[in-house]
């Protein structure tokens, strides 16, 4: 997520992202504008347990037993002042296999229905589609062989030192049931929902402080229906157009493994930059 605002008005003209977040924000890039984030991200799946949700991030998910290191890519261009539209992909160094590096091509539009610039509140609607992986992609745990789409709805609170951001977003995410996911045969959950709160710290104009904490419905059928994440960030603006982020996140069934000393199912870091123009 990137963050200039220092005050409500400026909220038409900025250009927002998730990354280092999972949770996104109600500001869009503006007309004419573009967007690039390139991040890298390195998985840890302790004691190589289930295919759990352990990225929320449509795109960017990985359901494999094993560690994973991988390139997620988003470009963003600005449509109007309140719409956009974005392509990602992600580019997989490991694991590697008969199949493509390269997997979860999606494709969203951000609409930006309501701002009250004034007090400094804003709604937003992301529908995604997530184009089909291949099969062996699939078994490997870099995406699902069947087109998946969803709906993010994002609110935005922002005070001139502080935001806060909400998501509450569904996911509908067949999979071709003739392959295993993630190299496993457990069936998985095709409806997934997903609520989310990050607020950020603006300790100075070029560092920004966040912690995200989301709760989803996991898509494995045989466990829990609930998961969880916590997740902490920091974004430094080296200028106006280019910011450099990283975050540290936990998985878990419970918070108690995310914020805890217990250990949580899967972690993920992650760093990059964003740059607009």
């Amino acid at each position: 997520m990137k963050w200039l605002l220092f005050g409500a008005l400026l909220l038409p003209s900025l250009a927002f992202g998730f990354e280092p977040l999972n949770t996104d924000d109600a500001g869009t890039v503006g007309a004419g504008r573009n967007q690039i984030e390139q991040y890298f991200i390195s998985i840890n799946r302790n004691g190589g347990g289930s295919q759990s949700t352990d990225l929320i991030t449509p795109g960017e998910e990985y359901s494999g037993r094993t560690d994973a290191k991988a390139y997620p890519f988003t470009y963003t261009r600005g449509l109007s002042d309140s719409v956009e539209a974005s392509f990602s992909s992600t580019y997989y160094n490991q694991p590697s296999g008969n199949y493509s590096k390269f997997a979860n091509y999606v494709l969203g539009a951000k609409w930006r229905f309501y701002e009250d610039e004034r007090n400094g509140y804003a709604l937003a609607i992301k529908p995604t589609v997530v184009l089909p992986a291949g099969k062996q992609q699939q078994v490997n745990g870099l995406g699902l062989a069947a087109t998946n789409y969803g709906l993010n709805l994002i609110a935005s609170k922002y005070w001139q030192g502080l935001e806060v951001h909400i998501n509450a977003s569904y996911m509908r995410s067949p999979y071709n049931t003739n392959y295993s996911i993630g190299q496993t045969d457990e069936i998985n959950r095709t409806n997934i929902f997903l609520v989310s709160i990050a607020p950020v710290l603006n300790v100075s104009e070029q560092i920004k402080l966040a912690l995200d904490l989301g709760a989803s419905t996991n898509p494995p059928a045989t466990e829990q229906t609930i998961s969880h994440y916590a997740l902490v960030a920091g974004i430094y603006s080296v200028n106006a157009n280019i910011d450099i982020g990283l975050s540290y996140m936990r998985t878990g069934l419970s918070y108690s493994a995310t914020l805890g000393s217990k250990e949580a199912n899967a972690t993920r870091s992650e760093v990059g930059v964003t740059w607009r123009f």
